[in-house]
């Protein structure tokens, strides 16, 4: 499997800010090595990451929507028996 790409440009995948983002794994623990080797990753501004409590360590919401999109998108390229077998649990 290749990697995916979860965003076309360098913006914060909430608000589109461009400047200081961060790089962040969708998935983490155990799962976060293949988050990157996937290309599971967004970028985030400092508030949309960890900075408030607004980020997406800190707000339920805000993370798993973001695991929602990022299963999607892997079910869209490569199946839902693939996306457990990566991931494990089922977000969607």
């Amino acid at each position: 499997m290749k990697p995916m790409n979860l965003q076309s440009t360098k913006e914060c995948w909430v608000c589109g800010k461009r400047n200081g983002l961060h790089h962040h794994e969708v998935f983490f623990g155990p799962y976060r090595q293949k988050s990157i080797e996937y290309g599971m990753q967004v970028w985030l501004c400092p508030a949309h990451h960890n900075m408030s409590s607004q980020g997406v360590h800190m707000n339920r919401e805000l993370d798993l929507k973001l695991k929602r999109y990022a299963q999607s998108v892997f079910e869209g390229e490569y199946g839902h028996d693939a996306y457990m077998e990566t991931f494990k649990r089922n977000y969607l």
